[in-house]
């Protein structure tokens, strides 16, 4: 299994140099310079046209004359990815090239005075916001930081320490809101969704940064903002999407993001343990099939998505430490991800339906998190392979 991912990041790695990590989003299709007429101007043409371009199984880029380009979430992915490759491989190049793009991420921000802060390439239009290309946003900003905190810890440069704080100082002082349920992270400036995953995505952020550098005032903002999310979890263990009525829904990748988060930050309060156990439990019996195929929604497989089969096994490898089980799954996850998701040409496919396949190329939403978390996965064995042989040796000794 081991050669095969290894053998399959080598693909996605040699992709990606190749475009020096460019590429088309899902969601760009505002950055078309016919996007004003086509929409109308309007909220409702803004939306249609995202989904449009989106959903289409051809790819309409090219026509629309929107280009490749990079996307700072993807960045931080790509440089966790690398992060990982050169301590399981012991790979100076991955090493330099995780060096590249984490430079790169601190150059390229969108933050202000108080911190660093990033944002996605294109302007967004959705049922809850509509914001500029560039804008702040706490679900990018919080993969760009773990990526800065795994230069500290994994690759032990404490000169990544600097940026990974200012980020969490952004969070802590543009993002975080009170609201009627307590505090929690907003997920755009001066927004007051809340947005369960990207709470927690900041709080993990916050757990992590505090432990890792010692800050210890972020732990205790990360603790108040974890309640809040807590509290929301349902009596089936399932999370909604945000709160209020126009966010009740459940699906797999952000489900990933809340239970991974959990698993970082469950140290911080004694109650998230059970939560997060509660959490898995239903995550597992209600968005998998018994193969391991992560289905979308609980009431709905298709479409088989790339994004959730790289977040679940993010969430498993996160959860090892307390499912026994947890290494297996991932393993038979990042297997179905090769067969069915991963092109020949290194990219990973966008979504399979039941009778087609959108194989487009894109980076932030597939192969940049199938990037890392097959490298994550390579890592995993790495360590345990290593710890074996020790063991093996002690043992001779």
């Amino acid at each position: 299994m081991s050669e095969n991912v290894a053998t399959a990041v080598a693909s996605m790695r040699a992709w990606g140099e190749a475009c020096d990590w460019r590429g088309y989003d899902p969601y760009d299709a505002l950055n078309s310079p016919l996007a004003p007429a086509l929409t109308l101007g309007t909220r409702l043409g803004r939306r249609l046209l995202t989904q449009a371009v989106k959903l289409s199984p051809l790819n309409l880029r090219p026509l629309l004359g929107i280009e490749r380009e990079r996307n700072a979430k993807a960045i931080g992915l790509v440089a966790a990815g690398y992060i990982r490759l050169a301590v399981a491989q012991d790979d100076e190049a991955a090493r330099d090239e995780a060096r590249r793009w984490l430079d790169w991420l601190a150059t390229n921000h969108a933050g202000d005075e108080t911190g660093l802060a990033w944002g996605y390439h294109f302007d967004v239009q959705t049922r809850f916001f509509a914001y500029k290309r560039g804008t702040p946003n706490t679900i990018a900003t919080s993969f760009v930081a773990q990526a800065f905190l795994d230069g500290v810890e994994l690759l032990g440069e404490e000169r990544w320490a600097e940026p990974a704080l200012a980020a969490a100082r952004y969070l802590e002082i543009r993002m975080l809101s009170e609201g009627s349920s307590g505090s929690y992270f907003r997920y755009l400036p001066r927004e007051r969704e809340l947005v369960h995953n990207a709470n927690l995505l900041a709080c993990a952020v916050l757990a992590r940064a505090g432990r890792l550098l010692e800050a210890e005032s972020l732990l205790e903002i990360a603790r108040r903002a974890l309640r809040t999310s807590l509290a929301a979890q349902r009596e089936d263990g399932s999370w909604p999407y945000a709160e209020g009525p126009d966010g009740d829904w459940v699906d797999n990748f952000h489900t990933s993001y809340v239970l991974e988060s959990l698993a970082i930050s469950e140290s911080l309060l004694p109650e998230a343990a059970a939560s997060l156990d509660r959490g898995l439990d239903y995550w597992e019996s209600e968005l998998f099939l018994a193969d391991g195929t992560p289905k979308y929604f609980p009431d709905r497989v298709y479409p088989l998505d790339v994004h959730c089969y790289a977040t679940a096994i993010d969430t498993w490898l996160a959860a090892a430490e307390r499912r026994s089980e947890a290494i297996e799954r991932a393993d038979r996850i990042a297997a179905l991800l090769i067969e069915r998701m991963l092109d020949s040409a290194g990219f990973a496919h966008f979504q399979k339906r039941r009778f087609l396949t959108n194989r487009t190329a894109f980076v932030r939403w597939t192969t940049a998190p199938s990037f890392r978390a097959l490298a994550e996965l390579l890592l995993r064995h790495s360590r345990s392979t290593s710890d074996r042989s020790e063991g093996a040796h002690a043992h001779l000794d």
